[in-house]
């Protein structure tokens, strides 16, 4: 039974076992959430967010407090997501990062202190601390592993966001094959800053790239380099020793992070909550800063992609096949 912003439907199990529906959730450009009745969090703490309440209600307001987030990557962009949802009244997350903090990501990494730095603190600890800090009544689950981990992967795979602030290969492989394979909403999300031989700038960039089940795939849209996956499965002595040499450490500036996390968090927020209507396209994000230009750019999506179509080997097929995860 349809009605207005809800659904009732019983579940028959080949056992004869009749349940309930307790939600239905609708995928595309945004997400609709369909539920018998209007979903109720626990908001004995609505003074602190009765300024935004009054934006999306206490509806709104314990939905977010219902919905678990997965952050992949706690550096300089994942570190502002996990403030910023907190902040909103998120009351899950997941957080996966193997990597801990050193002082050269001081200049980045909201909530790291130089006493993290020099006692090589994990990234998701430092991130549990700053979540914390603006909502103590939040379930954390740290993973401090490979994303391309199985054990990482499958934590991810009970999230109803995901959001990608890590850039390597690896990460962009397993996160657009979760979204796909378990049809969960996500972004990734990155920022470059391109320098020329003579000292200048080519361009300083943030992008935000919504992928949806079926829509805006990484594959699909070259942003998965078969050469780099390759590359970064070697270890540093085997690079070196086949003359790939060790790459440096891109430039990197905390502003221009910002703005990656702060347009992402505001789109979870406005699809989630549903305070938009449906969009007839999706777009990736693209800020110039040194052009002062915001481009919109029309993800490509091939009709065989083995990632993304519904002919395809992975789209909707969950637990039934493996995801792309390395051993250990």
């Amino acid at each position: 039974m349809l009605g207005c912003r809800s659904m009732q439907a019983d579940v028959w199990l080949s056992d004869g076992t009749r349940l309930d529906l307790g939600e239905a959730v609708v995928v595309g450009n945004t997400i609709q959430h369909l539920t018998p009745k209007p979903k109720r969090g626990s908001l004995s703490t609505q003074d602190t967010y009765e300024r935004q309440i009054r934006m999306f209600g206490k509806a709104g307001q314990a939905a977010l407090a219902n919905c678990r987030i997965g952050i992949v990557g706690l550096g300089g962009i994942g570190s502002m997501v996990a403030e910023y949802l907190a902040r909103l009244g998120v009351g899950h997350f997941c957080l996966v990062d193997n990597d801990y903090v050193e002082e050269s990501n001081l200049s980045r990494i909201v909530g790291a202190s130089t006493s993290d730095a020099a006692g090589r603190v994990p990234k998701v600890a430092v991130a549990k601390r700053l979540i914390l800090q603006g909502n103590g009544n939040v379930d954390i689950q740290l993973v401090k592993e490979d994303v391309a981990k199985e054990c990482a992967a499958k934590a991810l795979t009970s999230c109803d966001y995901l959001f990608l602030a890590a850039d390597s290969m690896r990460a962009r492989l397993v996160f657009n094959a979760i979204v796909h394979q378990y049809l969960i909403p996500g972004v990734q999300l990155g920022s470059k800053i391109r320098p020329d031989s003579a000292g200048g700038l080519v361009d300083i960039m943030s992008a935000n790239r919504p992928v949806r089940p079926g829509n805006g795939c990484l594959w699909c849209n070259q942003l998965i380099d078969p050469n780099l996956l390759a590359l970064e499965a070697k270890t540093d002595e085997e690079r070196k020793a086949q003359a790939y040499g060790v790459e440096e450490p891109n430039p990197s500036v905390i502003s221009v992070n910002g703005i990656s996390a702060a347009h992402a968090v505001s789109d979870f927020l406005l699809d989630y909550l549903g305070l938009r209507p449906e969009r007839e396209r999706l777009y990736y994000k693209h800020f110039h800063l040194l052009k002062n230009k915001q481009s919109l750019v029309e993800p490509r999506r091939d009709d065989d992609c083995s990632e993304c179509s519904h002919a395809g080997l992975r789209f909707g097929r969950g637990d039934a096949v493996a995801l792309p995860c390395i051993e250990g």
